[in-house]
């Protein structure tokens, strides 16, 4: 089954260059481990601020950039799972995770229509 990962940086502090670089290297490792095992469909890091569209009584309205660091989404990975169990055991291996940032875990479902 395949899963969408979708990164979050949380609220902390700032790194360094060095750290920046340190955890670009943790993330290529991961990213190649996932290729390694067969378990990386695709992976896409997001740029700049994001922006969510909606329609309040008939009139789209723009929301963003964010305010706040939890609603940023910095990228996502689509990985291949036997289980959602095994998604979330995955998932715990993110190296976001270790600089306070989380990891939210979808499951695809099936949609009835096709591109």
């Amino acid at each position: 089954m395949r899963y969408l990962f979708l990164l979050r940086p949380g609220e902390h502090r700032q790194m360094s260059d060095d750290e920046q670089a340190a955890m670009f290297d943790k993330f290529v490792a991961w990213t190649e481990s996932l290729k390694t095992r067969g378990q990386l469909v695709a992976v896409e890091r997001l740029a700049g601020d994001g922006h969510v569209v909606r329609k309040k009584r008939d009139v789209v309205v723009v929301d963003g950039p964010y305010a706040e660091m939890r609603e940023l989404v910095s990228g996502l990975f689509v990985v291949d799972a036997a289980s959602l169990a095994d998604a979330h055991r995955i998932a715990g291996e993110c190296p976001i995770l270790a600089v306070g940032g989380s990891v939210e875990v979808r499951e695809f479902g099936d949609f009835p229509i096709k591109p």
